[in-house]
């Protein structure tokens, strides 16, 4: 699976650095897409950790980051300050697993078909072939 482009839209209230914000945006849709496609803790029946090295627990590379556009809007200041300000962090990490998992179900053709993160290429495969088993069934 690959992301090929990434589209970030943003009210901020009031932005006092929008690089800051553009970077803490950025910075939280990585994150989701390794969660949504790569990072997994996994453990063994005794509950010993199995993903305790980098080539155990994936994380994405520059390599697999899409191109990420940020649109940033001040059309809402927060009413609760006197600066009309609101959070940024959690605002790129947030969508990104139901967004990839939507993704994926649309391209494979089988709404609510990911039901688990991260999407790893053995689970889609998986999917796949639930998919063409029940099709085949039909």
């Amino acid at each position: 699976m690959t992301v090929e482009r990434c589209l970030i839209a943003y009210d901020i209230g009031r932005a006092i650095n929008p690089m800051l914000v553009e970077g803490q945006l950025i910075g939280g849709v990585v994150q989701g897409l390794g969660g949504a496609l790569y990072e997994e803790f996994r453990y063994d029946e005794r509950g010993e950790p199995l993903s305790v090295t980098f080539a155990d627990y994936l994380m994405p590379t520059v390599r697999e980051i899409p191109p990420i556009e940020v649109l940033l809007t001040e059309d809402a200041p927060s009413p609760l300050n006197p600066l009309g300000i609101k959070s940024a962090g959690e605002g790129g990490i947030t969508p990104v697993g139901a967004v990839i998992a939507a993704a994926i179900d649309d391209a494979i053709g089988l709404p609510g078909g990911v039901t688990q993160l991260p999407a790893t290429p053995q689970r889609v495969k998986a999917l796949l072939r639930a998919n063409r088993r029940s099709r085949a069934a039909e």
